[in-house]
C-alpha cells in the first residue's frame, strides 16, 4: 500500500465512521425520547430547528417562551381572514360555486386582465 492510504488509515478512518454514525444514531433516539425534536423538523432546515428546539428545551428546562401546540391541536382548515361575509352578493356566489366570481388585476401592471376561479386553479401551485 502506499503511504496515502495505510491499512491502519483506512481501518482508523472506518472505526470513526462507525462510531460517528452509532453516536448520531444513539442522539437522534434520545432526543425522540425526550421530546427534543420539534414537530416540524423535516427538510432543508430540519437540522437547525432540532438543534435549535433541542437547545431551548435543555436550557429553559420545558417553559417555552412562547406558545407551543401539538399535531392534534391545528386545524386541518386554516380560517383565512376570520369570517366569510355575510354579503348577498357573497351568498350568490357560494350558491353558484363562484363560477362567475372574477379576479381583475389592473391598475398599474403591463398586462390588465381577469381571471376566474378556474382560471387560477390551473395556474402552477406553489407552496
Amino acid at each position: 500500500m502506499s503511504n496515502f492510504l495505510s491499512r491502519r488509515k483506512l481501518i482508523t478512518a472506518g472505526l470513526a465512521t462507525a462510531a460517528g454514525a452509532t453516536g448520531v444514531t444513539v442522539a437522534a433516539r434520545f432526543a425522540e425520547r425526550h421530546g427534543l425534536v420539534p414537530p416540524d423538523h423535516y427538510g432543508i432546515y430540519g437540522i437547525g430547528k432540532t438543534l435549535t428546539y433541542a437547545s431551548q428545551r435543555l436550557v429553559m428546562a420545558r417553559h417555552s417562551m412562547a406558545r407551543e401546540f401539538t399535531r392534534a391541536d391545528i386545524s386541518a382548515v386554516a380560517p383565512i381572514n376570520g369570517e366569510p361575509p355575510e354579503t348577498e352578493t357573497y351568498r350568490q356566489h357560494l350558491a353558484e360555486k363562484f363560477v362567475n366570481w372574477r379576479l381583475a388585476v389592473d391598475g398599474m401592471v403591463a398586462r390588465p386582465c381577469t381571471f376566474s376561479l378556474d382560471d387560477l386553479k390551473r395556474l402552477p401551485a406553489q407552496t
